[in-house]
């Protein structure tokens, strides 16, 4: 009978090991251009004006496989579904914007509060997310 259920704890232990699950955070983001301030980038498809004007503040939350990130000013907010990413927590997740557009944030490994990058399926600007110290 304890070998029975050692086996059937070992195996639901296996089973389960193969599923990667974020852990919960919650921080505080700075988002700037990586490629400087440019008229090209003014304006912004997903992160509007103030990030194109320099840098702006985003409230960023994991909880479960969902990352929320809402701008601090109020004037944006997205949710996106962390699944796709592998286990070790590097990949990228497509999200749409307001107006339906594609936006993509990409992860190098890792977990919590980290740098991710966001771009956009209609120009070649990239913004980078670091936690703010």
């Amino acid at each position: 009978m304890r070998l029975g259920l050692f086996l059937t704890t070992l195996i639901g232990l296996a089973g389960a090991s193969h599923i990667s699950s974020a852990a919960d955070a919650t921080w505080v983001a700075v988002s700037t251009l990586e490629n400087g301030i440019s008229p090209y980038c003014a304006g912004g498809q997903f992160t509007g004006q103030q990030v194109s004007l320099g840098q702006a503040d985003w409230q960023v939350d994991i909880k479960g496989n969902t990352l929320t990130f809402t701008s601090r000013a109020g004037y944006r907010s997205s949710t996106l579904d962390l699944k796709a990413l592998q286990p070790d927590g590097s990949g990228k997740v497509v999200g749409k914007d307001d107006k339906n557009r594609e936006f993509y944030l990409t992860f190098d490994p890792g977990s919590g509060a980290r740098p991710f990058h966001l771009t956009n399926s209609i120009n070649a600007c990239r913004s980078v997310f670091t936690p703010k110290t």
